[in-house]
């Protein structure tokens, strides 16, 4: 993932182009964050757990990432680890409120997460994140986490970043 991307909004092949819709603006943006891989000799956390771009609403300022559990995230009992899905989430919100302050650094504050169901080492998931109130300095965010096949939710999460 090249985060980078975000810094360059402002300028290059990653500006808004003359008649480009928010809404193909948003997706170029997503995609090219989560496919374009940093030039490193090792991964970095965010890139091990390989989020894939899904969806994204201009409208409605949400951003949907998918994820596949791999080994080693999975927990003794041959399910997601919990605290994976909370990184899964805060990557989704980062992404998000860095759409929104064009940049590349954006802190999370606070991250809450509801752990409803357990995901099987088998089911991919997804984080269907919204952009609930973005301010000047603060930005609130909601998340579901969503089991990919059928949709069952798994978790809910919330999160402020600033």
């Amino acid at each position: 993932m090249n985060y980078q991307i975000f810094e360059w909004m402002q300028e290059g092949s990653y500006a808004k182009t003359p008649g480009e819709t928010e809404q193909a603006y948003m997706e170029r943006i997503f995609r090219a964050v989560c496919e374009t891989k940093v030039d490193t000799e090792e991964l970095s956390f965010n890139d091990r757990i390989a989020p894939e771009f899904y969806s994204c609403d201009a409208k409605n300022r949400t951003l949907c990432l998918r994820f596949k559990p791999q080994e080693w995230q999975i927990n003794p009992n041959g399910m997601l680890h919990g605290g994976m899905m909370a990184t899964a989430a805060d990557i989704t919100f980062g992404m998000l409120a860095r759409y929104y302050v064009r940049a590349e650094k954006s802190v999370t504050m606070e991250l809450n997460i509801s752990y409803m169901k357990g995901i099987q080492r088998e089911e991919a998931y997804l984080v269907r994140a919204e952009a609930k109130q973005i301010g000047r300095h603060v930005k609130f965010l909601h998340a579901d986490i969503l089991i990919e096949d059928g949709e069952k939710q798994a978790a809910e999460a919330t999160a402020l970043f600033m």
